[in-house]
């Protein structure tokens, strides 16, 4: 498809046209630029679809030679697209940031999703937990179904195509450089995601274009990130998955928070969604805190019960060692465990087991300890703290309050909802949101 920008030049002023360097309009001409989106992820996407919608051309600019590179390095069983939760409630779980987010999640929710991803042919569906996962679908997979449904729509996407400013004039947007080139922009949306998992693409560009432009960026923190513990526990428990167990968070020795929860054991960390969600705040307190996790197995059992009953079992099976005796009454990860955090070995006799070591048994069970050593590196997190302030952009819209003609789709602000399907929901709705005010923007 042959594009022609048509655009009036004022008069040069000293040899310096507009604010930025770039030819304007006069108040007469006629705006025929392209809507210009800045990013190639699912906000990016979503929001070239929607801005296509009024024959408005739109071009997309990726930086990466692929888009949706983050997305498509999710594995299947990890995806979530969406929650199965009104507007208001998925926003509540944005903590101080839900009033910014009602609106957008209001014009864009998940039903709305489902309906998009029929016309995409992807069937969405929530488990049993109202989570929207992929279903067999891997990120890449949604990914190329919506660059195809972008493109049908008549949007041009262009692969490595570095955006390294957004030019202005009088406050109003005007154009873009994209490798070096300037091209004329009716309006922009800035879609370049945040800088998490920088090994897979991600860089700052978002967060220096906006700053260049007067934007606040609050200050950039890892989140969402597995944490390496001082124990060495991961060498006998990784690849364990513990699914309703309760977690406990104990600073300086002082229980802080706990809820029932899943956690994950890996070669050198520990996951899962109550640790991801709650990565940030432990990050925060390391440098000055001493931060525990704590786990206990079985819940529904009280210390004393489980230390009754395990006294009966040592004393009715002192011919057999404490492995064997302790075979079918716990499943494999938490026999693993015990001898893990007790110290025991498997193959000791039961007639030798001491009250000390009893009691350590049903320590490992009730208050599995792991004392925090630090995040994973940056190149692991799956979001950050901190972008691109909200206080300077409008929920209604997500265009900017100091450039008119600006707008803002993803993870490039300073949003950040808990592990799950929030995350991609804001990402799909702000890219809606964005791509329907630029394109009315223009009538």
């Amino acid at each position: 498809m042959k594009i022609q920008f048509i655009y009036v030049i004022e008069e040069y002023r000293g040899g310096v046209p507009g604010d930025k360097g770039m030819p304007v309009r006069n108040s007469k001409s006629v705006n025929l630029s392209p809507i210009i989106v800045i990013g190639g992820g699912p906000s990016g996407l979503l929001a070239a679809i929607t801005a296509s919608k009024n024959a408005r051309q739109v071009i997309l600019y990726n930086k990466n030679p692929w888009p949706g590179k983050k997305i498509a390095a999710v594995p299947s069983e990890e995806l979530y697209f969406s929650e199965k939760l009104p507007p208001t409630k998925l926003a509540s779980g944005f903590d101080d940031k839900s009033k910014f987010v009602a609106p957008i999640f209001k014009a864009f929710g998940y039903t709305d999703l489902i309906k998009l991803g029929k016309k995409m042919k992807l069937h969405l569906e929530a488990d049993q937990f109202g989570h929207f996962k992929a279903n067999g679908i891997p990120g890449d997979g949604l990914i190329k179904s919506l660059l195809a449904e972008a493109e049908k729509r008549g949007v041009l996407y262009k692969k490595s195509s570095r955006v390294s400013d957004i030019y202005t004039y009088r406050k109003k947007v005007v154009g873009v450089a994209v490798n070096s080139t300037r091209v004329p922009a009716s309006a922009v949306i800035l879609a370049a995601g945040s800088i998490s998992a920088p090994k897979l693409g991600s860089t700052n560009d978002g967060y220096i274009i906006a700053e260049k432009l007067g934007h606040k960026i609050n200050t950039i923190k890892p989140a969402l990130t597995d944490l390496i513990t001082h124990e060495k526990h991961n060498k006998i428990l990784k690849g364990l998955t513990f699914d309703d167990v309760v977690i406990s968070i104990y600073i300086d020795g002082r229980q802080t928070h706990s809820e029932k929860g899943e956690i994950k054991f890996k070669a050198d960390s520990i996951s899962g969604s109550f640790i991801l969600n709650h990565s940030a705040e432990i990050i925060e307190l390391l440098p000055k805190h001493t931060v525990e996790i704590r786990l206990d197995f079985m819940p529904e059992q009280t210390r004393e019960s489980l230390e009754t009953w395990l006294i009966k079992q040592l004393m009715a099976k002192r011919t057999i060692n404490i492995k064997q005796c302790l075979n079918g009454h716990f499943s494999d990860g938490i026999i693993k465990a015990i001898f893990a955090e007790s110290g025991i070995k498997p193959d000791k006799s039961v007639i030798h087991i001491s009250n000390l070591e009893r009691k350590a048994m049903v320590q490992a069970v009730k208050s599995f300890r792991m004392t925090i050593k630090a995040p994973k590196p940056f190149n692991y997190s799956r979001g950050v703290l901190g972008g691109v302030s909200t206080d300077e952009i409008d929920p209604h819209t997500c265009q900017s309050k100091v450039i008119k003609s600006l707008y803002f789709a993803g993870g490039v602000m300073d949003v950040l909802g808990p592990w799950g399907g929030y995350n991609m929901q804001f990402a799909f709705s702000s890219g809606y949101v964005a791509g329907n005010a630029a394109c009315n923007g223009l009538k």
